[in-house]
């Protein structure tokens, strides 16, 4: 005998019921609809540094491979211009900070107003670097790309020394190089018996680290002026480095090597000995001149190279 049931209708609404619930779990694990793309920028930022026209003047007539794209010092003014790549319909509003998040810029946010792509600012900053990078990031919108200013020097200090046909003696420090100690190890004094034909900017500041000069503590110091026509390799100017017993105290004077350059962006490089007291070798364009060269009663080594073009130097 064959039994047929047949459920109820109250039974059958459960059934319907569970068939209902369980085809809405089984939605619950379908895989989610991937977001669409976030847009792409409507503009990027850019940062450019740049010397202060006032300094840069002083320097009207130097050898244009002599002076850095940015000239500057601690708490010594230089120039920042922000720019966008595209114009906005709105005002952006930049916050301007060190990429290394070490030291204060003076001038921490900017302006650029609706539909225009750049602004220029005076700046300043309180720390001495061989790298410095600005970034800008804009704080209004989503929608700009942040972007860095290329790497530059903020030297310890510079000095701006008059120019002229008299002779000229001057200390990178500002200071004829008395500040010299173990805080402040190394400082230039450059001797120019015919002058310079503008001003001169001496400035020192830290070492590029991880360059085979660069020592623990160790500093660079900077001669820029115009010197054309006033020195030969029988008649040089010199510049003495000032190296202070904490550094260079041990061995004696041609244990030494002097670093130099006469570019801004060249390498340093060793400097040769001067092959006679005074004198500028003929197939040299400067020389450690180690005849000269000597130590103080405080025992600091004064190691005089000789030069006729503007200099970079170190020991």
């Amino acid at each position: 005998m064959m039994f047929q049931y047949f459920p109820s209708r109250a039974l059958r609404a459960r059934v319907v019921l569970a068939i209902l619930s369980a085809l809405a779990m089984v939605g619950v694990f379908v895989a989610p609809v991937p977001a669409s793309a976030a847009p792409p920028p409507t503009a990027t930022l850019s940062v450019s540094a740049s010397t202060d026209p006032v300094l840069l003047s002083a320097l009207n007539g130097a050898p244009g491979a002599s002076i850095p794209t940015v000239l500057t010092a601690v708490n010594v003014q230089f120039e920042a211009t922000v720019s966008l790549s595209a114009a906005q319909n709105k005002d952006t509003i930049v916050a301007l900070s060190p990429k290394s998040s070490v030291g204060r810029l003076s001038t921490t946010q900017v302006v650029i107003p609706a539909n225009t792509t750049s602004v220029s600012v005076d700046e300043r900053y309180d720390t001495a670097t061989s790298a410095l990078q600005i970034h800008a990031v804009a704080t209004n919108s989503n929608k700009i790309a942040s972007g860095n200013s290329a790497a530059f020097r903020v030297e310890s200090s510079l000095s701006v020394v008059a120019g002229g046909s008299s002779a000229l003696t001057a200390g990178a420090d500002g200071a004829g190089c008395t500040t010299v100690g173990p805080a402040n190890p190394i400082c230039g004094i450059v001797d120019l018996p015919n002058g310079t034909t503008t001003s001169a900017v001496m400035t020192i500041g830290p070492c590029i680290a991880g360059t085979p000069h660069c020592q623990s503590g160790n500093m660079v110091t900077q001669f820029i002026a115009g010197m054309t026509g006033l020195y030969t390799r029988d008649n040089p100017a010199r510049m003495t480095l000032v190296c202070d017993k904490s550094l260079c105290g041990k061995g004696g004077v041609p244990h030494y090597t002097a670093q130099w350059a006469q570019s801004a962006t060249d390498a340093l490089t060793a400097a040769p000995a001067c092959p006679s007291k005074g004198v500028i070798g003929a197939d040299q364009d400067f020389c450690t001149d180690y005849v000269s060269s000597t130590r103080d009663n405080a025992g600091d080594l004064l190691l005089v190279v000789l030069f006729a073009k503007d200099v970079r130097g170190t020991i």
